[in-house]
């Protein structure tokens, strides 16, 4: 797959805000991520194997305060950056950096978070964008029973329950699946393009 040139350097990435800072910025919308950051810890395993990616030196973060999905994902993906001792990771907001995003889309749209790591010459070592695919299907699942299903004049009702819902798929599953599942995905694309994939 051919990846646009993707305009970041050192003095870029600087610009971009620490997680603590970013989430210390985000408003109504910070009780909700920081929930989820408590919530959405790393197995000991998990810790070990990102622990021992060296190579791994920048991650870029691109979210906005508004998103769900940010809201509901960006925590675990600082978890796992946490868990590299030679990685430092930088949040740039999505709607200022368009040509930054532009160089992530899924799909053609501008989904959010995006996470991107990079080695120390700003070489691209792998991304993940927006959600685990288990997620995705539950998300369809509950979007159909909730808003999908709702009248005109009852879509703001049907948004509040199906975020609800939503969120309780990520609270509830059987050791927290969801969130177990963004980090296989993360940690699959890592394996796959650091040449791990079939170390065990």
């Amino acid at each position: 797959m051919t990846h646009l040139r993707i305009p970041l350097d050192a003095q870029r990435f600087a610009t971009g805000l620490t997680w603590k800072d970013y989430m210390a910025q985000m408003g109504d919308t910070r009780a909700r991520t920081e929930d989820n950051y408590q919530k959405a810890v790393l197995t000991e395993e998990e810790r070990r194997f990102f622990s021992g990616l060296g190579q791994v030196r920048y991650a870029l973060m691109l979210a906005e305060n508004w998103c769900g999905d940010v809201h509901r994902n960006s925590p675990v993906l600082a978890r796992i950056v946490e868990a590299m001792p030679t990685c430092d990771l930088r949040v740039l907001f999505r709607d200022q950096n368009l040509d930054l995003t532009d160089c992530f889309l899924n799909n053609g749209y501008r989904s959010i978070p995006i996470l991107v790591f990079f080695d120390k010459d700003w070489n691209e070592l792998g991304r993940w964008i927006e959600r685990p695919s288990a997620a995705t299907q539950r998300m369809l699942g509950i979007r159909a029973k909730t808003l999908d299903a709702a009248p005109a004049d009852q879509q703001d009702a049907a948004m509040t329950e199906f975020r609800k819902q939503f969120q309780a798929a990520y609270d509830t599953a059987p050791d927290k699946s969801l969130w177990r599942d963004a980090v296989r995905e993360v940690r699959q694309v890592l394996e796959t393009r650091l040449g791990l994939a079939t170390k065990k």
